[in-house]
């Protein structure tokens, strides 16, 4: 007898459905009667029925309340709800707790005891469910259809005709297909609904599809994860993948609190071929590839859509390395979206792609060696990239890791222009100390020393020194001729020319432009000071 617990503070609602409802008829008793939901509560603890029956609207603890208390520590208790129209809002919350029904007041009792004897049954199939997990894995059975989705058609055949004979496996159907279901993140949903209530509801989807094809032959493999359903058909007035394609989806939608991923293989004519269904089944689902978790993948489609081969183009690569080459992120950005754009719009494969970033990354190094920049992390980055290609299992994942070595590759770039603007801006200097004196000192025979145009040379030099290099001779003469003032007594007409000043009275207009001084009243203040 399957033991109910009743709550509602309107106890001539209890007593009514108490009276009403033949309860040993059903299999069941009634073991608490409450109309305080935290009294209840504290009996629901001692008690653990199978199936509570709780008003929703409650002065001390509301249904939903009591529901979500009850859920967190006995999952596998069963509620009703029972709730007036104006409860119609928190009905809609239950149904989102995964609540087994409600009924509304007043109550319909032959139609309560059609809901209550309705999950009376589910608990019982659970029941019977959990005692097939812990006592009845059809072993043989699973290794006998692992072996025949991973052997060729001629072994299959060759090969496993016996164990099917003893396993009275009679495989007469005309057509057969291979259907491959991945449960992403399978770990994370036994984490957090437990081992063994996700198993219970990887073992209900099963039964959907059994129940869904059910006048066919329905053959499963369980692997936590992943489910591989082979299906055998004798007739149908359509396709089978077409059959199959819709079935799913209405199963699918049962399940949307898993996120399920499948492939749908194409048709054979025997169940010894059903390893190329398979395989097909299983290259389907690699499409998440590109569109992500959650879908649908028919080989039979994707034919259809073939994709053409995929390469990097001469402008696309000359795009994108001018783009690194002036850092230019927004731009890199919207290269990698176009991309990315293009590969959704079209079905490529996962390998297609996966080359298609492994000529990128190449094009990269080889332009890190063309210019001659030999920095170990980005080479490192890039060659470990290279290694995990492989592991990445979503286009935005490759494209997140491809942006930051784009974007590191640019830094690169820049580091080591600067470091090459900086050794020249310093061969300028070093020109500059050793012939301030020259009077024919200027850009275009600095430029003409180390083999660059006078624009470059100049933009260089402003960049590093944020000055220009005419200021730069000005200030370097000024300051030579400051020493020669305050330490000697040269004349000023020998100091100019000494400090590269031909005309002694544009050397005094300079002198004094930069410092506030004539050459005269510098040489007496320093003297006296």
């Amino acid at each position: 007898m399957k033991k109910i617990i009743m709550i509602d503070d309107n106890t001539v609602c209890l007593e009514g459905i108490y009276k009403n409802i033949k309860w040993e008829d059903i299999g069941a008793t009634v073991c608490g009667i409450y109309a305080s939901g935290i009294e209840a509560l504290k009996e629901i603890e001692k008690t653990q029925p199978d199936l509570v029956i709780s008003d929703i609207q409650m002065p001390e603890i509301t249904g939903i309340e009591l529901a979500k208390s009850i859920l967190t520590r006995f999952p596998f208790i069963k509620i009703i709800f029972i709730s007036s129209y104006d409860d119609f809002v928190y009905a809609q919350e239950a149904i989102r707790l995964n609540i087994c029904d409600y009924v509304e007041k007043p109550i319909d009792y032959d139609y309560l005891t059609t809901v209550i004897q309705k999950v009376l049954r589910n608990i019982q199939q659970e029941t019977e469910t959990m005692e097939q997990l812990k006592h009845s894995q059809p072993i043989l059975k699973e290794k006998f259809f692992l072996n025949l989705i991973n052997a060729g058609p001629t072994y299959a055949e060759y090969m496993l005709q016996n164990q099917a004979s003893y396993l009275n496996l009679q495989f007469t159907k005309k057509r057969y297909i291979c259907i491959y279901l991945e449960i992403s993140k399978h770990i994370d949903y036994m984490n957090s609904l437990g081992v063994e209530r996700y198993h219970l509801y990887t073992f209900q989807l099963i039964h959907a599809v059994e129940d869904y094809f059910a006048s066919e032959d329905v053959y499963t493999i369980n692997q936590g994860g992943r489910i591989i359903f082979i299906i055998g058909q004798k007739q149908y007035p359509h396709k089978l993948s077409t059959h199959v394609m819709k079935a799913f989806e209405t199963i699918k939608k049962q399940f949307d609190f898993l996120t399920i991923t499948i492939g749908i293989g194409h048709t054979v004519q025997s169940i010894w071929e059903i390893s190329n269904s398979y395989r097909n089944a299983k290259k389907a689902t690699e499409y998440k590839f590109i569109f992500g978790d959650n879908n649908i993948y028919s080989t039979e489609e994707i034919h259809q859509a073939a994709s053409p081969p995929l390469f990097l183009s001469r402008q696309d690569e000359e795009l994108l390395i001018n783009l690194i080459s002036k850092k230019d992120k927004q731009g890199i950005k919207e290269f990698l979206a176009y991309i990315e754009n293009n590969w959704s719009s079209v079905y490529y494969n996962k390998n297609g792609i996966l080359s298609y970033i492994s000529s990128i990354l190449s094009k990269i190094l080889r332009f890190l060696y063309e210019v001659e920049i030999k920095d170990t992390e980005i080479v490192e980055k890039i060659t470990h990239t290279f290694s995990i290609l492989d592991t990445f299992n979503t286009v935005e994942e490759v494209c997140e890791n491809l942006e930051k070595i784009c974007l590191l590759t640019s830094e690169k770039i820049q580091q080591s222009i600067h470091s090459k603007h900086s050794q020249i801006a310093e061969q300028i200097i070093q020109y500059i100390e050793n012939h301030y004196n020259d009077l024919t000192l200027n850009l275009n025979t600095i430029s003409n020393h180390i083999n660059m145009s006078p624009s470059y040379v100049g933009s260089i030099f402003k960049k590093i020194k944020n000055t220009s290099i005419s200021k730069y001779i000005t200030f370097l003469r000024i300051n030579k001729a400051k020493e020669l003032l305050s330490f000697t007594s040269i004349p000023i007409m020998e100091i100019s020319e000494k400090v590269g000043y031909s005309n002694q009275y544009y050397f005094s207009a300079s002198f004094k432009k930069v410092t506030g001084l004539t050459p005269t009243e510098y040489r007496t203040h320093s003297t006296t000071v």
